[in-house]
């Protein structure tokens, strides 16, 4: 009977945490169904200008709904999958499902903690991770098939009701919080008249910033290297795209690399994630510039974005910014936001590091 009772509960916890995905947080139908989104066919030719003001790349703030959305809907049909194997007496099913909902749960966990989420946010991530655990520690108990023991079972269904529970509070906790640029304001394209600020310890091209994950167990490093500029360029795969600056414009390709130092903690990950193109801000004569979405590998070499690094693992790429035909790079500096740090490169070749 407690079982059937705890069964019932993990049931019900779940059709009403799936209520609450679609009715308190309308934007996740969008992250966990983009198939219906309006989406107008590209021509083959891109004017990057009119391609970037209708683009914002996300924030983590909305990296961390989407990851809440799609990952909610995704547990929560393992749970009802696990119990509906546990009263059907299928073994290769609960294993399957068991299995599954570990491996997702510590994904989950992984992209979670390597995001960097406002403040205001902060405590639902917290409460998310909670979540997760709860979901990982009842697939761990059911990884084995139908336990003989009784109150493990019923151990197991009453981790997936806390689980639900705690996801449940954290749909209603999320704050949406709007992209932040300097200043306050929220640029529909990739220039925005800012008066450029004062950098008097900025970082010479070849530098290496370091920093912590928000975990403090992993430590990895940003490296701003040379730039170059193009009047264009084309994705590579079999439906190439050509991207064509605006008139009187030219690209400027910015080399980042980053790298996995090492992880010092006692945590559950050694895993980190770099910033995402949307933390970096151009800064030249006046005026702010926001990167390109990264189109991937192109004829002038890969692009940057955003990833999960093991440990000691590296990775370069462009940042591909639309910027006048006339740039000077002693004039432009690049800011990127790390977790609390806002650390700065003065572009100018001449002050490159040695």
């Amino acid at each position: 009977m407690r079982r059937s009772r705890a069964a019932m509960v993990v049931v019900a916890c779940c059709i009403g945490a799936a209520c609450l995905i679609f009715v308190l947080v309308p934007s996740i139908s969008a992250a966990v169904f983009p198939h219906l989104r309006a989406e107008a066919p590209g021509p083959d030719s891109v004017n990057e200008s009119d391609l970037t003001a209708a683009i914002v790349p996300p924030t983590d703030d909305e990296r961390l709904e989407s990851l809440i959305a799609g990952g909610s809907v995704r547990l929560l049909e393992l749970s009802v999958g696990k119990v509906g194997a546990l009263h059907a007496g299928n073994d290769s099913l609960l294993r399957s499902q068991a299995a599954g909902m570990v491996s997702l749960a510590e994904q989950l966990r992984l992209d979670a903690a390597a995001l960097w989420v406002s403040p205001e946010n902060e405590s639902v991530r917290s409460q998310f991770i909670d979540a997760l655990d709860e979901f990982a520690t009842a697939g761990s108990m059911l990884e084995d098939g139908i336990p003989t023991d009784r109150s493990v079972r019923d151990d197991a269904l009453e981790h997936l009701a806390r689980g639900t529970d705690v996801l449940s509070e954290t749909l209603q906790g999320y704050t949406p919080t709007p992209t932040v640029e300097p200043e306050g304001s929220i640029v529909p394209a990739d220039l925005a008249a800012e008066a450029v600020p004062e950098f008097p310890g900025a970082l010479r091209p070849g530098e290496r910033f370091v920093y912590d994950d928000s975990s403090g167990d992993n430590t990895a490093s940003i490296i701003i290297g040379g730039l170059t500029t193009s009047n264009g360029f084309e994705t590579i795969g079999t439906k190439p795209v050509e991207y064509t600056p605006g008139p009187g414009n030219v690209y400027l390709l910015v080399t980042v690399q980053v790298t996995h130092l090492g992880y010092r903690g006692e945590g559950t990950s050694s895993r980190i994630r770099t910033p995402a193109e949307s933390a970096f801000t151009l800064h030249y004569n006046g005026e702010t510039y926001r990167p390109l979405q990264a189109p991937g590998q192109t004829s002038r070499g890969g692009s940057y974005s955003s990833l999960v690094l093991e440990r000691h693992e590296s990775r370069a790429g462009y940042l591909f910014f639309e910027v006048p035909e006339d740039f000077d790079p002693a004039n432009a500096y690049l800011q990127v936001r790390v977790g609390s740090n806002s650390p700065v490169w003065h572009l100018d070749p001449a002050k490159a590091a040695g």
